[in-house]
């Protein structure tokens, strides 16, 4: 049996954080869901603006899924231990216009320019705003 894997990523706003991908890396918003009243309440949080909330959301960044939703429980960490690796197979002008498109973003640090690599033909690393990592690569 074959099985689907995608990162799921929480925020302090997911709704925020969605709209930051749509404006900075092109993606989709395919679904956002708010808490309930009853999931808030179970939760110990404050029920008003619950549209403001996400429970569950979805993008597609290159037409890839990414799951996310608010941090329920604590404040999210960034961490180095995951990264999104990003790869356009041979197409390496559709890679470099996406890191191009990208590095605009507020926020956003550049750790490896994108160009050729000893191991993945062309490559780029940046680190969002949310101190997700993200690969860009052709190989």
């Amino acid at each position: 049996m074959a099985a689907k894997i995608y990162p799921y990523l929480t925020f302090e706003n997911a709704k925020a954080a969605m709209d930051y991908y749509a404006q900075y890396f092109g993606a989709e918003i395919i679904r956002r869901v708010p808490l309930t009243e009853a999931q808030a309440v179970s939760l110990g949080l404050p029920s008003e603006n619950l549209a403001a909330t996400t429970a569950q959301g979805e993008i597609l960044v290159a037409g890839q899924k990414l799951l996310c939703a608010d941090a329920t429980m604590m404040t999210p960490q960034a961490s180095s231990l995951v990264s999104i690796f990003l790869t356009f197979a041979g197409d390496a002008a559709a890679a470099r216009a996406f890191f191009e498109q990208i590095t605009v973003a507020p926020d956003l640090r550049v750790t490896l320019p994108f160009g050729p690599h000893q191991f993945n033909g062309q490559l780029g690393q940046v680190v969002d705003r949310y101190g997700i990592t993200w690969f860009v690569a052709a190989e």
